[in-house]
C-alpha cells in the first residue's frame, strides 16, 4: 500500500491542487459581486508576490540565465490570459471559465507544428478536432443572445483568447527553463500580474469605457466581507502553488499528472452549483466534456 501511494504521489498532489485551484475560482466568484475582475487578479497577484519573494529567497539553484524579454513576454501574455480568466469567472458558469482555460493544449499543438515545426499527427488532428468541436458545443457562436448561463459571442471570444496566451505562456516557458529556475519564471509572472492590473486601474480611474471593462477598471474599496474573501484567496493561491509544485516535483510521469489537472473543470462545475450557476445545458455540458477529452489525448502524446 505505502509503495502504491508514493508511486502515485504526483497524482494525489495534483487532485489537490485541483481543489485549491477551483476554490481560488470560487472566491473570485464570490468577489466579483462587488470588485471588477481586475482588481480580483491584482490582489491574487499582490499577495503571490510575497510568497515568491520566500521562495526565491531559499532558492539554491543558480543557472546561466539570459532571454530577459522572453521572460517578460511570458509574464505579459500570461497576465493577458488571467484578465480574460478572472473576466469570464465573473460573467460565465465558473465551470465554463475554467473549461475555456483548458483550451491551451490545443493552441500549444498548433504553435509547436506551425513555429517548430513538430508533427501532430493523426492522433493530434483527431484531439484537435474534438476540443474544438466542444469549444462549439460551450460557446454556441450561432446563438445572437447570452444563454442562460451567460454564454455569448464576447464571453466565449475572451474565453477562446484566454486558452490562446495560456498556451503562449506555457510554449515560452519551454525555453525559458534552460535560463532561469522555475521559482524566478512563476516570480516574473505573478510581479507583473500585479503590476498590469494596477495600472490598469490607475488609468480607469480616468477612463473606464464600458466595452473594455475586462481590461480596464477603476478601483473598488474592498468590504470587510470582501477583504477575508481575499485573504482566503490569497492563501489558497499560495497553497496551490505549493501543491502544483510538489506534484510535477515527485511525479514519475509528468504527462499523467498533466492530465489529472483536468479535474479543476470537474471541481468547478460542482462549486458553481452551491454559488449558484444554473446547470450546464445537455449542449455545453458535452462541449466541456469534449474540451476534457481533447485536451487529454493531447497531453497524452506528449
Amino acid at each position: 500500500m505505502l509503495r502504491v501511494i508514493k508511486h502515485n504521489l504526483g497524482v494525489y498532489f495534483m487532485v489537490i491542487a485541483c481543489l485549491d485551484f477551483a476554490l481560488v475560482g470560487a472566491c473570485a466568484k464570490i468577489l466579483s459581486e462587488e470588485l471588477p475582475s481586475i482588481e480580483i487578479m491584482f490582489f491574487r497577484n499582490i499577495i503571490g508576490v510575497f510568497f515568491m519573494l520566500y521562495m526565491i529567497s531559499k532558492l539554491k539553484i543558480h543557472k546561466e540565465e539570459g532571454h530577459f524579454w522572453l521572460l517578460v513576454f511570458r509574464g505579459v501574455v500570461g497576465t493577458l490570459s488571467l484578465y480574460l480568466f478572472f473576466y469570464n469567472v465573473s460573467h460565465i458558469s465558473l465551470g465554463g471559465a475554467f473549461a475555456f482555460q483548458k483550451t491551451s493544449p490545443i493552441f500549444i499543438t498548433l504553435i509547436a507544428f506551425f513555429v517548430f515545426k513538430e508533427n501532430i499527427g493523426l492522433k493530434g488532428i483527431f484531439a484537435i478536432l474534438i476540443a474544438f468541436g466542444g469549444v462549439l458545443l460551450v460557446s454556441q457562436p450561432w446563438a445572437n443572445t447570452a444563454n442562460h448561463t451567460g454564454f455569448d459571442l464576447k464571453n466565449s471570444s475572451l474565453g477562446v483568447l484566454s486558452g490562446f496566451f495560456a498556451a503562449l505562456a506555457l510554449t515560452s516557458v519551454r525555453q525559458l527553463r534552460k535560463f532561469y529556475p522555475t521559482e524566478k519564471i512563476a516570480f516574473s509572472f505573478i510581479l507583473i500580474g500585479a503590476i498590469m492590473p494596477a495600472i490598469s486601474m490607475l488609468v480607469g480611474e480616468f477612463y473606464a469605457p464600458k466595452e473594455l471593462d475586462f481590461i480596464i477598471a477603476p478601483f473598488v474599496i474592498p468590504s470587510l466581507k470582501a477583504w477575508i474573501f481575499i485573504i482566503i484567496m490569497g492563501v489558497l493561491g499560495t497553497i496551490y502553488q505549493i501543491h502544483i509544485t510538489k506534484a510535477y516535483g515527485v511525479a514519475k510521469k509528468a504527462g499523467i499528472v498533466a492530465g489529472v489537472s483536468y479535474l479543476d473543470v470537474v471541481f468547478s462545475l460542482i462549486i458553481g452549483l452551491f454559488l449558484g450557476d444554473d446547470l450546464p445545458s445537455f449542449m455545453v455540458f458535452m462541449g466541456i466534456i469534449g474540451i476534457i477529452f481533447g485536451g487529454l489525448i493531447l497531453v497524452k502524446r506528449k
